[in-house]
């Protein structure tokens, strides 16, 4: 008996349980009929697999959410999204991985190996805060450039504990000055306006200056531990953040 000849709500619970998204178009490739049962079940499929296989899902689910938020308040007469849900979700997946290997590249450029030896390429675990980090600011970026929703974004980053907003800080600062906006055919545009409006949003909240005059004292980190004085997404100087206040 050939897998194609188990009944379909099997053949879904196959891909469903598949440890990742490499599996999933393995099974999907196998065959026309396997092919077919993706294609019919593809949603489920996908955030059944999601859970398991994306660390940040909950944040990147929180984005998919702000972006349908906003389109949907753009366009009230209009309210279908260009996008299917879990094509958003890869599509934002994409972009986050064209900012991560950016990000990889330009600190093993200043010198990140000094700190790591041999093996100076991001960590799963560090990148994992990195676009942790991402999708929070790509979620401010589309509360704070949507009237009715703006609220939400000052919401948002009172619910922020003082670890985020300290990754929120670095990876405004990198994404506003020290990256080349070149991230192939992502459609990752840090130019764009909507971006823009979130490094404000992040400089004013994160006012380090006005900040420290109340004792929350910002961090600094130097020497070859930090390449550019980014510190906040390394395993190396994790044992850091413990200095930072967990109050504001």
């Amino acid at each position: 008996m050939s897998i194609v000849d188990l009944p379909p709500e099997i053949l879904c619970q196959i891909f469903q349980s598949s440890a990742d998204f490499s599996v999933v178009n393995a099974l999907a490739r196998t065959s026309r009929a396997l092919h077919s049962i993706w294609l019919a079940n593809s949603p489920a499929i996908f955030f059944a697999v999601a859970v398991r296989a994306l660390p940040n899902f909950s944040n990147a689910k929180r984005l998919v959410t702000a972006q349908e938020e906003a389109h949907t308040a753009a366009r009230p007469n209009f309210p279908a999204f260009s996008l299917s849900h879990h094509e958003r979700f890869l599509f934002n997946a994409r972009c986050a991985s064209a900012a991560c290997k950016h990000w990889d590249e330009i600190c093993q450029v200043h010198n990140l190996d000094r700190a790591r030896g041999d093996n100076p390429a991001l960590r799963p675990s560090e990148r994992a805060r990195f676009k942790r980090s991402f999708y929070h600011l790509w979620t401010l970026s589309i509360l704070s450039n949507t009237p009715s929703l703006r609220p939400q974004a000052f919401k948002f980053l009172d619910a922020c504990d003082p670890v985020e907003l300290a990754g929120l800080d670095e990876i405004a600062t990198w994404a506003d000055g020290y990256n080349e906006n070149e991230f192939g055919d992502s459609g990752l545009n840090f130019k764009d306006a909507t971006w823009n409006a979130a490094f404000q949003m992040v400089g004013q909240y994160c006012a380090w200056n006005k900040k420290e005059k109340s004792g929350h004292r910002r961090i600094n980190v130097g020497g070859d531990e930090a390449p550019l004085g980014f510190w906040v997404f390394f395993d190396h100087t994790q044992h850091y953040l413990g200095q930072i206040r967990a109050h504001w």
